[in-house]
């Protein structure tokens, strides 16, 4: 596949396949490559689905043509920058979920020393993570509890706390004279099988709702967090 090149008309499709063949088509995308389809109808659906399924990693661009077929040009999302607050927090989530897979996977060949320095930067990201979430949208943004009583900001703010004492408790394991993959290796695991159930609960219950409260807010209050959050978690 090479960059902006490649091209799939899929106007002949049912619609029923049309999910499908475009992930066969860009499931093999690399870094700064593009697959640019011809749809027979307007794709907004079918993107956001197969982009819901693939944990948010793409981005496109759409138009409509002058003959009713709509022109879609998909890039992977680090090739584009992030345009809210939430893409920010989405992309650092799989930054440290990525800095994480590493520190098992070291831990597990017996490469403590660099585990151990790499799960101090995973513990002081989750911090600057923590801040935002904290500081920023969960003392800005009310969520109230639902008809159950579930306030799903106060849940997930519980849930990062025990995700943070556990990352600490898993730097002071690697710090043990007789630390070894045996013993860290099953607290590593308890957190990663944690981590993935809280990110997906966050995404799919809270940031809907910071989505809805943000777009209401005022052009430049947006712009204000956006330039901030960027400055805590990018630069």
């Amino acid at each position: 596949m090479t960059a902006d090149t490649h091209f799939c008309d899929l106007t002949g499709h049912a619609s029923s396949q049309l999910q499908t063949s475009v992930f066969y088509e860009i499931k093999d995308m690399a870094r700064g490559e593009t697959v640019t389809f011809l749809f027979a109808e307007d794709p907004a659906i079918i993107l956001h689905s197969l982009n819901l399924q693939l944990r948010n990693n793409l981005r496109w661009d759409v138009s409509e043509e002058p003959d009713s077929r709509w022109r879609t040009v998909i890039h992977r999302a680090e090739d584009v920058p992030p345009v809210d607050v939430l893409d920010i927090l989405k992309r650092d989530h799989k930054r440290l979920d990525a800095m994480f897979s590493q520190v098992i996977h070291l831990t597990d060949s017996g490469r403590l020393e660099i585990a151990h320095e790499l799960m101090r930067a995973f513990t002081e990201g989750l911090r600057k993570h923590l801040q935002v979430e904290h500081d920023m949208l969960v003392r800005a943004i009310r969520t109230p509890p639902n008809a159950q009583g579930f306030d799903p900001s106060a849940a997930m703010m519980q849930e990062h706390n025990e995700i943070l004492n556990q990352s600490v408790m898993i730097e002071a394991s690697f710090e043990e004279d007789d630390a070894s993959s045996a013993s860290v290796g099953p607290l590593l695991a308890i957190l990663a099988g944690y981590l993935s159930k809280h990110e997906q609960r966050e995404e799919t219950t809270l940031f809907p709702l910071w989505t809805g409260a943000l777009n209401k807010a005022p052009e430049q209050a947006r712009a204000a967090l956006f330039n901030k959050v960027k400055e805590i978690l990018l630069d």
